[in-house]
């Protein structure tokens, strides 16, 4: 080989191992995982979002008093690790006692969170373990209640497949003592299925009643106590509309505890008495699985929902700091809102990063001719109008019957609302707190792992919801039905009624895959 032939063969393979250098490298640089984002935890109780964050009330047309941030943050930190209650069966032995040797222990440490993943797994941890501080308990009948297989039987205590009781938490506060406590965020939002696991953010189903229960949750009426607030006036304190003439809240003051009892006492699982809502109109638990991509909070889209420090905000409104105000309402005393505790800036914001994160589990049903045919019928029957794919709401809110919205009112003019009327129960929307005047249309996404449906949860099943037997007074209500009440009518949202069986059989197959 010449030379000349030797130098050209040695340029064309240098060429191609250049080649093959850059080609590597430049797929290293693209198989590999994206630097994380570096967290800034932004200021939760900033009154600057607070301004813009609330839907009006109808009516009032008022947003709610917030706390003012000097107010909120004086407040001092509660922020102690809780741990799962186990059933007697399943509790490791020695547990209590190990429980006991952790002493009070931070529920996160924010200092060692550097990465986005790591503060969505912080934010798993504050889910699970977020506690009612008020109920606190160490009282020895807690103790010998949850040793007493037979009694968690008797009660129908809900267990997980790995033994947990989901509604409680074991934590060791500065006294040092175990104690026992309602979980917050968990408590709500977590759905045992039917083979025992659990779906964290799915709409709950967890019962509150059971001898058990009933001792943590006296600790409601001792704070009430402490505040100079008797339990009626509590009951008030928490519903009461007194700008809606005959506010049907007002004989809730004059109740013995028994009558307050049978109104507001064990609720339909799948919803829950929410401050600022009513025994009278009940609420739906959300579905928090794709909150993320929604743009209102509560089924009356009470609060915009801008983003995890949202999530964050409306968990402080939820766990400490709602006392209930609105305009010129007032519902405590100076010294009976005083905030006893509050939770971290930093534990709240990884809550609402977690939340953000969540995703639905599989699906088991599978997208076959028969749900063909519901994809046709759904199309055939505008329902993609209100129900957009892929996110299957428009995020838009629709009004309440009966309700006007006020013209060119500043407060209101950028909500996203469809400007018509199907009909729907108003009492919610009109006699309560949360009565915006609309409601949320809601996605249609996990339909095949939830039960009840409506705003206050009234129907438990599609078929329910599909069936025209609803709309008459003497149908009884296959979910919640209202205190003392056992047949309603479940109005509004006709679309479907009158479909065929075979069409009717064929949407719910398809709403059953998204």
């Amino acid at each position: 080989m010449t030379n000349r032939k030797r130098t050209t063969f040695v340029f064309i393979w240098l060429g191609i191992l250049l080649s093959l250098f850059f080609t590597l490298a430049s797929n290293r640089k693209t198989n590999a995982q994206p630097p994380q984002k570096h967290v800034v935890v932004p200021k939760i109780w900033d009154a600057k979002q607070l301004a813009t964050w609330a839907t009006p009330v109808a009516g009032l047309n008022a947003t709610p008093d917030f706390y003012k941030e000097d107010e909120y943050y004086s407040a001092p930190i509660d922020n102690f690790r809780t741990y799962p209650v186990y059933d007697p069966d399943h509790e490791p032995k020695g547990y209590l006692e190990w429980v006991r040797k952790q002493g009070p222990t931070p529920l996160i440490d924010p200092s060692k969170l550097k990465t986005e993943k790591e503060w969505i797994e912080a934010g798993r941890i504050v889910f699970e373990g977020l506690d009612v501080p008020i109920t606190r308990t160490s009282d020895p009948r807690v103790f010998k209640y949850l040793s007493d297989r037979e009694s968690i039987k008797r009660d129908k205590v809900q267990v997980s497949k790995d033994g947990t009781i989901p509604l409680l938490r074991y934590v060791v506060d500065k006294s040092g003592d175990v104690k026992v406590g309602l979980a917050e965020c968990s408590a709500c939002h977590t759905r045992i299925m039917p083979d025992g696991a659990l779906i964290h953010g799915a709409q709950g189903n967890l019962s509150f009643g059971g001898e058990g229960v009933g001792m943590i949750v006296e600790s409601f009426v001792t704070d009430l106590e402490k505040r100079g607030i008797s339990l009626a006036q509590g009951e008030y304190n928490a519903y009461g509309t007194p700008w809606i003439k005959d506010d049907v809240h007002l004989k809730l003051k004059t109740m013995t505890p028994e009558q307050i009892n049978e109104i507001d006492g064990v609720p339909t699982p799948g919803t829950f008495i929410r401050f600022n809502g009513s025994p009278y109109y009940a609420t739906r638990i959300p579905d928090l699985i794709g909150v993320k991509d929604r743009f209102y909070l509560d089924a009356t889209g009470t609060h915009l929902n801008r983003g995890p420090a949202d999530i964050a905000r409306y968990a402080v409104l939820v766990a400490t700091a709602d006392d209930g105000s609105y305009g010129p309402h007032k519902f405590l005393t100076d010294e009976q809102r005083r905030l006893t505790s509050r939770f971290s800036d930093e534990a709240l914001f990884a809550l609402g990063m977690y939340v953000y994160s969540l995703e639905p589990p599989p699906n088991p049903n599978k997208f076959d001719d028969l749900a063909a045919r519901g994809k046709q019928v759904f199309e055939e029957k505008d329902c993609w109008v209100c129900h957009a794919a892929p996110l299957y709401t428009n995020n838009m809110l629709v009004l309440a019957d009966g309700f006007r919205p006020p013209r060119n009112d500043p407060k209101t003019q950028d909500l996203h609302v469809m400007n018509i009327n199907i009909g729907v129960d108003p009492n919610l929307a009109l006699k309560t707190r949360k009565g915006t005047g609309y409601y949320r249309v809601p996605s249609l996404k996990g339909l095949w792992y939830r039960d009840l449906l409506e705003h206050s949860g009234s129907i438990a099943s599609l078929e329910d919801w599909f069936d025209p037997k609803r709309l008459r007074d003497d149908y009884i209500p296959s979910g919640w039905k209202g205190p003392g009440i056992k047949t309603r009518a479940v109005k509004g949202h006709e679309f479907g009624l009158n479909l065929s069986g075979a069409d009717n059989k064929a949407l719910i197959a398809f709403l059953k895959t998204l």
